[in-house]
């Protein structure tokens, strides 16, 4: 009988306010929490699944039940872990990267130390994330804005017909950086250029995925042509070629959760410097648990995005820190450093 137990919840997260994008609207956000229990130790991962890449608690759960009891037996390194999952199914990354993750924590907590100092991380703090400014009525965006002050970079989303308006909108109140998601809301060449064209003379730092993901030749054209570096999300996975990347991009926003492990993740973050392709670490919604694996991550990127934690109003989790320019510190606790929050 295998020493290692695998147990798994649904982990309903809320947002403090209805999460808008160009996609659609999230009030309530079902995540699955896994915990990884041996030897008197639990490891705990996240896995935030998101419909845009066919994925929900449902599927993620579907992917837990055929993991055999004996899966984890030998397993001596996150490398194993990850070879053997590409095993059973290539799909559902979400889930992956939670069992991963839960690994991961469970090690550290047993060499009873932080996984960023088992990893050699080039320091205990990302640097400054962004923090998000879901789509809604301006001024109740600009309402989001002033009570975001203290943080030195905004992430407006877009995409809409109202552009324009929500940026200017957000001027009469910041003056803050602004990276702009339009979450491949611009439709076609002209309207993105139209709407960089603009942004160019707002303060904004980058755009990220301005087109849909299926305009490979229009990014292109439009990375070619633009004066502000583009960003690419949804036409990342972490399958493709990185130098076809490159042609449509100056950089890329790796999340785990579409990516599907750390181990991967560090040989994408190798592939892009190859290429002069900048990183960002990015994150769906997610606890404290999740947001903690990405800032490992983000400690080697240029910009994280990693706020998914700050969005909602019921982490179950804590561990993580902010410092005063809104880095994202790690804990100094053994595996991720993340507990369970008293209730």
């Amino acid at each position: 009988m295998s020493r290692f137990k695998l147990e798994y919840e649904k982990l309903e997260l809320v947002p403090s306010h209805p999460f808008t994008i160009a996609r659609g609207t999230k009030e309530t956000v079902p995540n699955v929490l896994v915990k990884l229990t041996a030897d008197g130790i639990t490891g705990l991962g996240e896995a935030g699944p998101n419909s845009r890449y066919n994925e929900d608690a449902d599927t993620v759960i579907a992917f837990l039940k055929q993991l055999p009891a004996s899966f984890f037996d030998e397993i001596n390194s996150a490398e194993v872990v990850w070879e053997k999952l590409q095993q059973i199914d290539q799909s559902v990354q979400s889930a992956k990267t939670a069992v991963e993750m839960a690994w991961l924590d469970w090690w550290g907590k047993s060499q009873g130390q932080p996984l960023w100092k088992l990893w050699d991380a080039p320091s205990q703090q990302t640097p400054p994330t962004s923090f998000t400014i879901g789509l809604d009525d301006i001024d109740v965006m600009q309402q989001k804005v002033e009570g975001a002050k203290e943080y030195p970079i905004l992430k407006v989303k877009l995409g809409t017909d109202r552009d324009v308006e929500i940026i200017k909108g957000i001027r009469e109140v910041s003056d803050q950086i602004i990276r702009v998601d339009a979450n491949e809301g611009w439709a076609d060449l002209d309207t993105a250029k139209r709407q960089v064209r603009f942004l160019a003379d707002q303060n904004v730092e980058f755009i990220e995925q301005p087109m849909p993901a299926s305009c490979k030749e229009e990014l292109i054209q439009l990375k070619q042509w633009s004066p502000l570096p583009i960003i690419a999300d949804e036409s990342f996975v972490g399958r493709e070629y990185m130098d076809e990347i490159a042609d449509q991009f100056d950089g890329i926003n790796i999340k785990l959760q579409k990516v599907g492990s750390l181990v991967e993740a560090f040989k994408l973050i190798d592939k892009a410097r190859e290429q002069n392709i900048e990183v960002m670490i990015g994150c769906m919604i997610e606890s404290s648990l999740g947001i903690a694996a990405g800032a490992l991550l983000g400690t080697w990127a240029d910009y994280v995005d990693l706020d998914g934690h700050l969005l909602i109003s019921n982490d179950p989790f804590s561990g993580l820190t902010l410092t005063k320019n809104k880095e994202v510190r790690l804990s100094d606790n053994p595996g991720l450093g993340i507990e369970e929050s008293k209730k």
